[in-house]
């Protein structure tokens, strides 16, 4: 059983942990055969005596088997860590040499890099460096965002000049879409219709509060909600310094973080709140 555990802790996969739910049956096999070595092993019959025998070899076998598993495990890690390693380190001298090019055509910094990834859309390592950057247009971005490259599409749909046309599409057709909710629920040129869809859709990725509170074109529907129900300080942060706040949104996050003022005396988001009151909730004044 201590083999079989320390096998399935080295891989990474995400589905290794079934393997836990056949960790009893190889102890209860294991014990089986030693308990049959144990009686057997002295007995005088020789065919009991060769049976108990084989069954410490069985015994063995399974052990040996989860430890050769293991260590299976533990050279694929290694080859993957060298090959991502390579491949970060491709990564980073595309961004370099992007950076430096970008530098020598001033004024013609959209042209270069598109005409750039035009010609290597077959480079990943390319792609991914290139990505981030805000001087790819809008048509390059809406190209590579149907790439079936999940990571390639991803970048694309993050980058700032994603057009909201590109940004539905790919909420509507991806055939995984929860692998984009993070980066549509974060960007300003979501459609409101699209956030709104998203935030009220069963969760199947948690944690997009923080995302919805700090985009400021999140529809106030979603916000005020947030607004009312938010008790994450990152989450209630985004949201104080989302443009869209207004005095009521403000009213509601006093109540949650003065009401935990006693208990977290060191959250700024106290003194965020009692800095915006004047500024948003201003009083009237009486004739």
């Amino acid at each position: 059983m201590v083999t079989g555990i320390w096998s399935i802790d080295q891989s990474r996969s995400s589905t290794a942990g079934i393997g836990f739910i056949v960790i009893p049956m190889f102890g209860a096999l294991g014990g089986f055969l030693g308990l049959a070595f144990g009686r057997y092993r002295t007995s005088t019959d020789p065919s009991r005596r060769i049976g108990a025998w084989l069954g410490l070899a069985c015994a063995l076998a399974l052990s040996s088997f989860n430890i050769y598993g293991g260590r299976q495990e533990i050279s694929k890690n290694k080859g993957r860590d060298k090959t991502q390693e390579a491949f970060r380190a491709e990564i980073s001298l595309d961004r370099d040499s992007i950076a430096a090019a970008l530098k020598e055509n001033p004024g013609r910094e959209r042209a270069w890099l598109d005409s750039s990834i035009r010609t290597r859309m077959t480079d990943r390592a390319f792609l991914l460096a290139a990505l981030p950057r805000d001087s790819i247009s809008p048509d390059i971005l809406d190209s590579l965002a149907n790439s079936s490259d999940l990571g390639i599409a991803l970048e694309a749909v993050r980058n700032p000049n994603t057009r909201p046309e590109t940004l539905e599409r790919v909420y509507r057709t991806k055939s995984y879409p929860d692998y984009f909710f993070q980066a549509l629920a974060a960007h300003r040129h979501t459609p409101p219709k699209v956030l709104l869809e998203l935030y009220h859709r069963p969760a199947t990725i948690t944690g997009l509060d923080i995302w919805f509170a700090g985009n400021p074109s999140t529809p106030k529907e979603i916000l005020d909600q947030i607004s009312r129900t938010a008790t994450d300080r990152n989450v209630i942060a985004a949201l104080l310094e989302n443009p869209s706040l207004d005095c009521r949104m403000l009213s509601q996050l006093a109540m949650t973080t003065m009401r935990r003022q006693n208990h977290d005396a060191d959250n700024p988001n106290v003194a965020r709140v009692s800095e915006l009151v004047p500024k948003l909730c201003p009083t009237k004044s009486t004739p």
